[in-house]
């Protein structure tokens, strides 16, 4: 992919794991996309939300302290201002049920930990694309 098509792109990461933040920002960022983070699920509502910060497209740890992932999702989805975002779910969760019960909140993908920069890059701008984004 040329670089300029992801110029400008805003992901979201949601996940509590500050290493898992870090290590996504800069590993997309080095391919262009601009990386948002927030370790906690309320906040990643509300960056969602926030008409200055509102990204293409958000990563979403299912396992965090607080509020979980598949109630940051319901969330998500039942706002009108993010109900169509895509998201993608990257967890360490690799119970079938787990994935059954993202894919009914309208996830785009399901994703599990650990993976590669390149397979995560890959899987997003296929969601992208799918989206009509890029």
């Amino acid at each position: 992919m040329a670089e300029k098509k992801v110029n400008g792109i805003k992901i979201l990461v949601i996940d509590d794991d500050a290493q898992i933040c870090e290590l996504v920002k800069e590993g997309l960022s080095q391919w262009g996309y601009k990386v948002l983070t927030a370790k906690a699920g309320n906040i990643g509502i509300w960056i969602a939300d926030c008409k200055w910060h509102k990204p293409d497209l958000i990563i979403l740890d299912l396992m965090m302290q607080g509020i979980d992932g598949f109630e940051v999702l319901r969330r998500l989805r039942e706002d009108k201002l993010t109900a169509y975002m895509p998201v993608i779910i990257m967890t360490g969760k690799t119970d079938y049920a787990s994935q059954l019960k993202a894919e009914g909140l309208y996830c785009d993908d399901y994703i599990v930990k650990p993976v590669s920069l390149e397979v995560l890059r890959s899987r997003i701008e296929q969601v992208l694309k799918k989206r009509g984004i890029i």
